[in-house]
């Protein structure tokens, strides 16, 4: 037996025009099977667009790391030498900072970590630094805590310092717990008790639906033997949506295995079509917040930049290789004329 790619639906008997509680049943198919359709769509372009980022874009984009980490080495190098006069110094402490942090924490370039640290770090005496520490740590005690302590008779000044440092660390995560829990507004709560029982409802509505197509498929009691080995294909389709709690594919599954399924439909009475109607909307709520999810989720950024329709497909990954191609013939210029102190400080007055 085929398996039909939609559910059925109500269909109008001469002189009989559908009810309101039908049509809806029909809209609710239509909506879900539009949705499952654009949501399948949606997945496969974004696994092509996957694919083709890790085979054409990634190659280049390592490349253009490999050729930035390098530049950042090279101005390393020309910050060291005595051809530049403190100001011009500065400017390019500066643009090293910027390219080395952003290839550590967008590129993981490892390379260059300790290389940030020693431009970051702030150079001060030891004596200034105790001075600094002392005074930081009077103003913290004397306003925060209301303490006036002299420090000059703490014995261990730094140990003290950790342990005032952990104590306000430990205050202030309890004060955000406390206040996170306070923030969840008695809307909220009706919202998630809302949501618990719709889910136990379309359990409870899975389970029925499972016990009918179980009794209407079960293989044993089947004597012809091509239609047994028809029933336990169908039963294993049936176990494994009930395990996953889909009830929208336990009703498809259910209308797909009966005769006469028209009949049958028109025969489902109205407190039942209700609750199947009432379910349905659940599903289409579910899968419309699973669609905005494209949007919102870690593959947004994804299908933002190179997912759309074939022909815009192609056109973004043609941009976006174009650009790092010549963003690393940018950078092999650079890392040529750049060893010429003349050039860098050329390019250092344009900062």
């Amino acid at each position: 037996m085929s398996t039909p790619d939609h559910l059925p639906q109500f269909t109008p008997q001469e002189k009989v025009s559908l009810s309101q509680l039908q049509q809806q049943f029909n809209a609710s198919i239509q909506t879900i099977d539009q949705l499952k359709a654009q949501l399948a769509e949606r997945a496969r372009i974004t696994e092509v667009a996957r694919a083709r980022v890790q085979k054409e874009i990634k190659p280049l984009m390592r490349e253009m790391v490999q050729r930035r980490v390098a530049l950042v080495q090279l101005l390393d190098e020309a910050y060291h030498q005595e051809h530049f006069p403190q100001l011009e110094k500065e400017k390019l402490a500066t643009f090293i900072i910027e390219q080395a942090s952003t290839l550590v924490h967008h590129y993981d370039a490892q390379e260059l970590a300790e290389l940030l640290q020693r431009y970051t770090t702030p150079i001060t005496t030891p004596e200034k630094d105790a001075n600094v520490t002392k005074a930081e740590t009077q103003n913290l005690l004397k306003n925060v805590l209301g303490l006036d302590v002299n420090l000059e008779d703490l014995s261990n000044l730094e140990a003290f310092q950790a342990r005032l440092d952990q104590q306000m660390q430990e205050e202030q995560e309890r004060r955000e717990a406390q206040r996170s829990h306070r923030q969840k507004s008695k809307a909220q709560q009706a919202k998630e008790a809302k949501l618990k029982a719709q889910l136990e409802s379309i359990s409870k509505a899975s389970r029925r639906l499972y016990t009918t197509l179980a009794k209407l498929l079960h293989p044993d009691r089947e004597r012809d033997a091509a239609a047994r080995v028809w029933k336990e294909e169908a039963m294993k389709k049936v176990t494994i949506a009930y395990h996953q709690d889909d009830f929208f594919e336990l009703l498809r599954l259910q209308m797909e295995f009966m005769h006469e399924q028209e009949q049958l439909l028109a025969q489902v009475p109205e407190d039942q079509l209700t609750y199947y109607v009432h379910l349905l909307q659940e599903q289409i709520q579910e899968m419309e917040d699973e669609h905005s999810n494209y949007y919102m989720g870690a593959d947004a950024q994804l299908y933002k930049e190179f997912g759309g329709t074939p022909k815009q497909m192609e056109a973004k990954f043609r941009s976006a290789k174009k650009g790092l191609r010549e963003e690393i013939q940018h950078l092999d210029y650079a890392l040529t004329d750049f060893k010429s102190p003349a050039s860098l400080r050329e390019f250092l007055k344009g900062l």
